[in-house]
């Protein structure tokens, strides 16, 4: 009996290791004598967090994100999001973001936390500096902003 499940435990084994899939090939090309590597591809994200934006009576509070190293050669962004935690006692505050490529986008939020999903900065490159921003559309915003950047990526 255990010689039968150990056969059938490697034939199992042998099954599942010719059947998984590959993610790179080899790629030949007789004429140029040379063999090439497939792309790879993929998605990824970065997140971070503002430090916390007061803006009185309308002026701009700012903070800059840096991206860190993003994956593979050709990046391509495919969503945008920013959660906002606001303090109570907030006013209405309008959220700025601007991507490393200096695409401005605005959004008019209200006094309460939330989060904002922006597709101005779709296919765009995520990496470098980005910038987080409120201005008070009253008295006082408080704000602390979390920034999420979803991207493809291929090598």
């Amino acid at each position: 009996m255990k010689r039968k499940l150990s056969l059938l435990l490697v034939a199992t084994l042998l099954c599942t290791l010719f059947a998984m899939p590959v993610s790179a090939r080899e790629v030949s090309n007789p004429a140029r004598q040379e063999t090439a590597v497939a792309a790879t591809a993929g998605t990824n994200y970065f997140s971070r967090t503002t430090t916390k934006l007061n803006s009185l009576n309308g002026l701009t509070a700012s903070s800059t994100l840096s991206s860190g190293s993003c994956s593979g050669n050709s990046r391509s962004i495919t969503s945008v999001t920013v959660n906002c935690r606001v303090s109570s006692g907030s006013s209405r505050f309008t959220l700025t973001v601007e991507s490393p490529s200096g695409t401005i986008a605005e959004k008019l939020c209200g006094t309460s936390s939330g989060t904002y999903t922006f597709t101005e900065f779709n296919n765009q490159d995520p990496n470098g500096k980005w910038t987080v921003s409120v201005s008070s559309q009253g008295t006082v915003s408080t704000v602390t902003g979390t920034l999420k950047v979803n991207y493809s990526y291929s090598y």
